[in-house]
């Protein structure tokens, strides 16, 4: 695949670059397989949610890699790019031509092989999940969409020409997470990159109704130790670098508003806020898949499908997976799309739940010693 391509192009970079620098490059790949199509796909959603920015010259890629039957491939995502920039990327390789929607610029390329990118300034927002289409829309023309999920708000980004003996999309995909700081701006180490996560949600082929037969995720690069990767059962899948679990270190969790500790209650498995006091109700581990454990690793965390949040046996299911986000610092449960939160403006006692994740006061939260 590609990606790999692009790792010993920037292991070669290292090599001849300054002792005291790294390039970071790819981290985090999540291959995918999908049920056999003869003549390819001619449309893919791939959605995501980056609970962790980078920040200020992040210069970190969170893509969606794909590759067109009979021809070549591409790859669409976004990014954070340097100062304070973020954008949508959208290229393809052997393209021919190009139609640019407003605000789009595109170009040839010629580094890394050559063909046509596209890119737009897109100032996505940490926590919210954006869904990026590809569709071909005419024979030999592949077409670029970004949807905000909670507005509902889509945006065309361009057209890509392609030769039209090209056949759809086959049946393997790659997401990846890199960071492609290189030259002058190098990271003097892989500890030096900046921390970031993200989620990608299981995608889906043929409008939706078609899903990956498999999701596998796995760590690479020169930084493969900064990184960390999982997939659910569910197929959704995270990609994080610098963001590590507290095994090892049991901690409490703290409600910012409150003053109060999540809690078990009395014992039992519905989770609620009490008086902090670091006992077994209390002490919660986050293991490198994010999962929050307790009762000696025994339970996780769980948000139910009626919104509730409880005790359950520990699974590898997406609502067991809690992302933290720093600068809110709400925690993002993957399987809802939504928050923890409170009930009964955080008072002892209170349920917790997942609800529409809105950054104030209620849904701070943070591990304590």
């Amino acid at each position: 695949m590609r990606y790999a391509k692009i790792v010993l192009l920037l292991l070669c970079l290292t090599l001849h670059g300054t002792a005291a620098a790294v390039v970071a490059g790819g981290m985090v790949a999540i291959d995918r397989t999908w049920p056999s199509k003869p003549g390819g796909y001619l449309d893919m959603d791939f959605s995501i949610a980056i609970t962790q920015e980078p920040g200020y010259n992040g210069r970190t890629y969170w893509a969606h890699q794909f590759a067109l039957k009979n021809g070549d491939g591409g790859y669409v995502g976004l990014q954070q790019r340097s100062n304070a920039d973020k954008a949508l990327n959208f290229s393809i390789w052997q393209a021919t031509g190009w139609v640019a929607e407003s605000g789009t610029l595109c170009s040839h390329f010629s580094h890394e092989g050559s063909g046509v990118q596209c890119w737009v300034a897109y100032p996505w927002v940490q926590g919210k999940k954006y869904k990026i289409r590809i569709v071909s829309e005419a024979p030999g023309s592949w077409s670029a969409y970004i949807t905000d999920v909670a507005s509902g708000a889509r945006r065309k980004v361009a057209s890509i020409q392609v030769p039209q003996a090209w056949g759809g999309l086959n049946e393997k995909t790659v997401e990846f997470l890199e960071n492609f700081a290189q030259g002058a701006d190098q990271l003097e180490s892989c500890a030096a990159a900046p921390a970031t996560s993200a989620v990608f949600f299981r995608p889906s082929a043929e409008n939706g109704t078609v899903a990956p037969s498999t999701s596998t995720s796995k760590t690479y690069g020169n930084c493969e130790s900064i990184a960390r990767a999982s997939c659910t059962s569910e197929q959704d899948c995270i990609a994080a670098d610098n963001k590590f679990g507290t095994l090892g270190s049991p901690k409490v969790l703290l409600n910012s508003y409150s003053g109060y500790c999540l809690d078990t209650l009395a014992g039992g498995t519905q989770a609620g806020l009490w008086s902090c006091a670091s006992n077994n109700n209390q002490l919660i581990e986050r293991d490198d898949g994010f999962r929050m454990l307790m009762r000696s690793r025994s339970q996780c965390l769980q948000a139910e499908s009626d919104g509730s949040v409880r005790l359950a046996a520990c699974g590898n299911g997406s609502a067991q997976r809690w992302m933290p986000m720093p600068g809110s610092d709400g925690l993002y449960n993957v399987a809802s799309g939504t928050c923890l939160d409170p009930l009964n403006n955080a008072a002892q006692g209170a349920y917790l739940r997942v609800y529409t994740c809105l950054g104030n006061g209620y849904q701070q939260w943070r591990l304590n010693p």
